[in-house]
């Protein structure tokens, strides 16, 4: 059967009324039903003669009578009101076009009496048990005079009981039919609110979690992503769905229910995740895919660092500093009895080169031990105001003048910026990270360039050092403030680990950038002095 065809003028809402889409339907079969029996008329015109004078101006009278009816109920339809009305009034049309086609068809003979059957169902499908009756009642109201009455000879009462009981029958079976196919119909609408309200339920639950959630079918393919697996990796789950999950989450492996892995998310950002997976099972028991449950570690990760790092140099820094204060004593003898005999008569040009050797790497002993001292028992920072581009751009005044700066270009954006810390510590720091970045930007042949930045960020003060040399490879990268540890020829190790120590007890942070071939940046952030209340 076609499908119905949407009135002109009507509102998507009336479609979706189940009264008026039967309308619509029982409209589109009444017009079927009597363009057949046009053309059934026409057709026994050409074959039988006298048929048109006898029968067929009055059925084509009657079809047209139908579509100029049902013409009438379609443009009731189209304003979509009073559709109960317009539902009795099809049940009505029905039962006199079948009396009409009975009457010109032979009566209780005619082979045309299952019309009253048809509206008698007809009204089972509008008007469900109700309106079985009433076109059952209507039916025999107009069969029982139509052919006891009308016809010259009258029927036999076999004949009108068998079509009566017909009626009453089909209208019996009809209603109940019509009554269970509505309880069902009200049963399977309020399950499919149950579904779809538990639906929202669900949704809104897996999209509410904190953490991600991907699912993942036995082809390895993305079925669902969640809103927060959308904020970690960086894409939505629209772009993902049905791609290889490999893409984004090859480091969860198949079959490991609890790891970490390392992610690389698609704003670029290197990620460290924890996650738990566990299959997904149809109802039968069989496997149809996988779930994991992911969270973001990374700065839970970076803490465990931190910590670590933090007990470590404290460990180191106990040990060591007992041990460095030790050396310093004989260091200092041995160096005062140098210079005693150095300043003695009677030696010798090689003698007394040898003993300014000697003296030349006590001092840098001494040098390195006082270092490693300052960094072990670091003296509490005095914390005050310090207008930050002010001490930036002196130290930078200083550092202009030193060797180490004769090879590069100093350039500086400075914004003022007021940090709470110890101004000589400030210094210090700036100090160090300019004289790494001044031997990194030298390595360029012709001279690098070092900038130095400092602004404002909301609670926090800026401080950049950039460099524009050979970079530092992700290797080197995470123990670059690990005390000892250098790069550089004749460095000691402890200049960078001495800025995180000073920028720890500040309760600051300091990170670094770098991309090797293109250079380095350090970010030292320190907290902004308080701003003086209102008067």
């Amino acid at each position: 059967m076609a499908a119905p065809v949407e009135l002109p003028g009507a509102a998507p809402a009336a479609g979706r009324d189940p009264l008026f889409r039967k309308l619509v339907w029982l409209t589109l079969f009444r017009l079927v039903t009597v363009t057949v029996l046009l053309g059934g008329t026409v057709a026994a015109a050409w074959t039988t003669p006298g048929f048109i004078g006898e029968v067929a101006g009055s059925l084509f009278r009657l079809v047209l009578f139908t579509y100029v009816a049902s013409l009438g109920l379609a443009l009731g339809l189209r304003w979509r009101a009073a559709l109960h009305a317009l539902a009795y009034g099809q049940v009505a049309l029905d039962v006199v076009i079948a009396a009409a086609v009975v009457r010109l068809t032979g009566f209780s003979e005619s082979v045309f009496v299952f019309m009253f059957l048809f509206g008698i169902v007809n009204g089972s499908i509008l008007l469900f048990r109700r309106g079985a009756v009433v076109a059952a009642a209507l039916s025999i109201s107009i069969y029982l005079p139509l052919v006891t009455v009308g016809p010259a000879v009258r029927p036999s009462a076999p004949t009108v009981f068998v079509h009566l009981f017909a009626f009453a029958a089909t209208a019996a079976l009809a209603s109940y039919l019509a009554e269970q196919l509505r309880r069902t119909g009200e049963r399977l609408e309020a399950r499919e609110v149950d579904l779809a309200a538990i639906t929202a339920l669900h949704e809104s639950i897996v999209q509410s979690v904190a953490s991600g959630l991907v699912t993942i079918d036995v082809e390895g393919r993305i079925t669902f992503l969640n809103r927060a697996g959308e904020q970690i990796t960086g894409v939505e789950a629209a772009a993902v769905r049905g791609t290889p999950a490999a893409r984004w989450f090859g480091g969860f492996q198949p079959g490991v229910e609890r790891g970490e892995s390392e992610l690389v998310n698609a704003r670029g950002e290197r990620l460290w995740l924890g996650y738990t997976a566990f299959p997904l099972l149809a109802r039968g028991g069989e496997q149809i895919g996988r779930a994991v449950i992911f969270q973001d570690l990374t700065a839970l990760r970076q803490l465990q660092d931190e910590m670590q790092r933090s007990e470590r140099l404290a460990d180191l820094g106990r040990v060591a500093a007992g041990l460095a204060h030790e050396l310093r004593n004989p260091l200092a003898s041995m160096a005062g009895s140098v210079e005693l005999l150095r300043a003695s008569s009677g030696l010798t040009s090689g003698d007394a080169r040898l003993m300014d050797i000697v003296l030349r790497e006590a001092a840098r002993l001494e040098q390195l031990v006082a270092a490693f001292l300052a960094f072990s028992r670091p003296s509490p920072p005095r914390r005050e105001p310090v207008d930050l581009a002010h001490a930036v751009a002196e130290t930078l005044e200083v550092f202009a003048h030193d060797p180490a700066a004769g090879r590069v270009r100093l350039e500086r954006e400075l914004e003022p910026a007021t940090a709470s810390c110890d101004a000589g510590q400030l210094r210090q720091v700036l100090w160090n990270l300019l004289a790494n970045a001044a031997h990194a930007a030298g390595q360029r042949e012709g001279g690098g360039t070092v900038r130095v930045r400092c602004a404002a960020e909301g609670e926090r003060a800026r401080l950049e050092v950039e460099d524009d040399g050979p970079g530092i490879s992700a290797a080197d990268l995470p123990h670059l403030f690990t005390p000892f540890f250098t790069t550089r020829e004749g460095g000691t190790g402890l200049g960078l680990a001495t800025v995180q120590r000073i920028v720890d007890a500040h309760g600051g942070a300091v990170g670094v950038d770098s991309v090797p071939g293109q250079g380095t940046r350090f970010t030292v952030r320190l907290p902004a002095a308080a701003r003086p209340a209102a008067g």
